[in-house]
């Protein structure tokens, strides 16, 4: 394809200053994403650690940022929590397995 069949691309001007807005209304995309947090908050964090936020009371991308970062936070120690469990009850079930390796000899 020659050059000048190319096609022309416009660039827009982009102020980001502008387009920033935390009070705007959440989309779609961000209820989805709150869901999704919400559904993992209550699999992973013991019911007394929770937020008990209401998702449906998030509104704002304020809001729906701060509660985020909320759970996001809390599914991260849990997360760690859980991975150091795992570790352990490996090393435990790889013992156990030696040992009953070594006494079916």
């Amino acid at each position: 394809m020659a050059i000048e069949d190319a096609p022309i691309v416009d660039i827009i001007e982009f102020d980001e200053n502008e387009a920033y807005n935390p009070d705007r209304p959440i989309s779609s995309l961000i209820r989805t994403q709150l869901l999704h947090l919400h559904h993992a908050e209550h699999l992973a964090v013991p019911q007394k650690e929770r937020t008990n936020i209401n998702i449906n009371t998030l509104h704002t991308e304020r809001q729906a940022s701060e509660y985020i970062q909320r759970v996001t936070a809390l599914l991260h120690k849990h997360g760690k929590k859980a991975a150091k469990k795992s570790k352990s009850a490996k090393k435990h079930t790889f013992a156990a397995k030696a040992r009953e390796k070594s006494t079916h000899k």
